[in-house]
This record gives structure tokens, C-alpha cells and sequence, in this order.
């Protein structure tokens, strides 16, 4: 009986874990194509107490992804603003995290400028700079660092400077 009970706690205990990062980050990029991802991940999110300032930005992120596959305008725009709001709150909790700050910009650069949404691509093209310049990745793995830097130089967004550092932080691998 108590090797029973031990299986339920075990089992619950189980049931009940915050998706790990890499788990959030593969389905995150499944997501932006697919609308049963985004929605079971966000699901799967507002499920947990996100204490993870990163897998908050996952959450806002997720957030925001629906309103690209919501058919209904009203749906759209307050997936969207409700995301942003979520992605914020993880910016004040970890102001210094890539990752967090990558999210953000990478969501706010597709959007079209007439929403007037995108107040933070500077502040945060600025910051994610500056904290490669620095080498400061966080849980950043190499690839996912390549990806970044490959993502932003090809927003056409940063100044000769800022790919300058980026091109060198490239090259040091």
C-alpha cells in the first residue's frame, strides 16, 4: 500500500513540472506555424506557476503567436496585447536576459507599424547588442546564439556598428 502511494505522489508530482526550457523552446518555434501547438503550449503554460522569468517570455510569446492563426480581429489584437503585457513583465523581471529580449524583438519586428505596438525593438536591439558584446548569453545554447545573431542581422535593423559585433561574436564562436 505505501509502495502504491508512492507511485501516485511520484506520478502527481510528475504530472504537474513546468515543461522544461528546451521542451518550451521546440514547441514555441513549432507554434508560430502551427495553431494546435501554440494552443496546446498554451495551455500547457497557463497551467503552471511560471516563476522562470524565461518561460514567462515563452508564455507571452505564445500568447502573442495565437493571434497570428485567431481569425477573429477582436481575438487578434487581444492575444497580441496581452502577450506583449506578459513579455514585458518578464523584460522587468530579467532586463538582462538574450533570450528574453530576442523574444520580445522577434515578435515586435513582424508586426505591422500601424498598430503602433513596437515601442521596444530599439531598447531591446540595443540591449541584446550590448550583452553579446559582453558574452553575457545566459542559457543559451551556440546554436540558439547563432540563430539570434543570424535573425537580427537579417532584420536589416542594426547599425554598421552594432553588426560589427555581431559578425565578431560569430566569428569567436
Amino acid at each position: 500500500m505505501q509502495i502504491l502511494a508512492l507511485v501516485i505522489i511520484a506520478i502527481s508530482a510528475f504530472l504537474g513540472q513546468t515543461p522544461s526550457l528546451k521542451q518550451v523552446r521546440q514547441q514555441y518555434y513549432q507554434a508560430v506555424t502551427s495553431e494546435e501547438v501554440a494552443d496546446r503550449l498554451h495551455s500547457e503554460l497557463k497551467q503552471q506557476k511560471l516563476t522562470d522569468p524565461v518561460l514567462l517570455a515563452y508564455f507571452g510569446a505564445t500568447q502573442s503567436v495565437r493571434a497570428k492563426h485567431a481569425i477573429n480581429p477582436y481575438n487578434k489584437v487581444s492575444f497580441l496585447k496581452s502577450g506583449l503585457r506578459t513579455l514585458q513583465t518578464a523584460v522587468s523581471r530579467s532586463p538582462e536576459n538574450l533570450e528574453i529580449r530576442f523574444l520580445r524583438f522577434s515578435l515586435e519586428h513582424y508586426l505591422p507599424s500601424f498598430l503602433g505596438m513596437s515601442k521596444n525593438l530599439t531598447a531591446d536591439r540595443k540591449k541584446m547588442v550590448d550583452l553579446i558584446k559582453r558574452r553575457e548569453f545566459g542559457a543559451i545554447d551556440a546554436t540558439l546564439l547563432k540563430n539570434i545573431i543570424s535573425f537580427m542581422k537579417e532584420t536589416k535593423r542594426c547599425t554598421a556598428e552594432e553588426l560589427a559585433v555581431l559578425n565578431r561574436a560569430i566569428s569567436n564562436g
